[in-house]
């Protein structure tokens, strides 16, 4: 029986799948002052979405943690590639500190961005191209992939990153998959 479910996705991707269909499809809950006082407007959110994203993006294009930080929620959950989750915004600052240690992004390219807004919560889909220069020096490492992030808006109206999992289409070499 086991056997004739494999070709089934597992049930992590079924369930954020689910959650992600129920967070933009669900009827609108009031979480927030706009939403109480009935002076939410689409239009405004996706504008607010689309600078909050900008910004965040810049942040990382120019090596700016704390920049970078002030876009994070306290609740965020980080998937980077090869790793463990990281779970809360300390934790992010950690990994952004140990990461900004070893490489510095020399470009950052988003390509194919797909954003959906709704419900307190904004998902943004897209390709990445990163040019990523060592710290102790040498030839730029370039990566390439796919990425989702999901953003919540907070009470004050604000958005924050508050999920992200990416990964990378360009293939090991023979001496990472050592």
């Amino acid at each position: 029986m086991l056997k004739a479910l494999d070709h089934l996705p597992s049930l992590p991707i079924l369930a954020a799948v689910a959650l992600l269909t129920t967070a933009l499809h669900a009827g609108p809950v009031a979480t927030t002052l706009q939403e109480v006082s009935g002076t939410t407007d689409a239009a405004a959110d996706r504008n607010a979405v689309e600078r909050a994203t900008a910004a965040f993006h810049q942040a990382l294009r120019a090596n700016d943690l704390e920049t970078f930080m002030s876009y994070v929620a306290e609740d965020v959950l980080f998937m980077p590639p090869g790793e463990p989750p990281v779970r809360g915004r300390e934790a992010v600052r950690r990994w952004m500190t140990g990461f900004l240690a070893q490489y510095r992004t020399s470009s950052l390219t988003l390509a194919d961005r797909e954003v959906l807004v709704g419900s307190g919560w904004a998902v943004e889909l897209g390709k990445f191209e990163w040019a990523l220069q060592p710290a102790a020096g040498g030839a730029a490492v370039v990566d390439r992939g796919n990425y989702m992030q999901a953003w919540k808006r907070q009470l004050d109206g604000t958005w924050r990153f508050a999920r992200e999992v990416y990964n990378s289409s360009v293939p090991l070499t023979s001496g990472a998959a050592q």
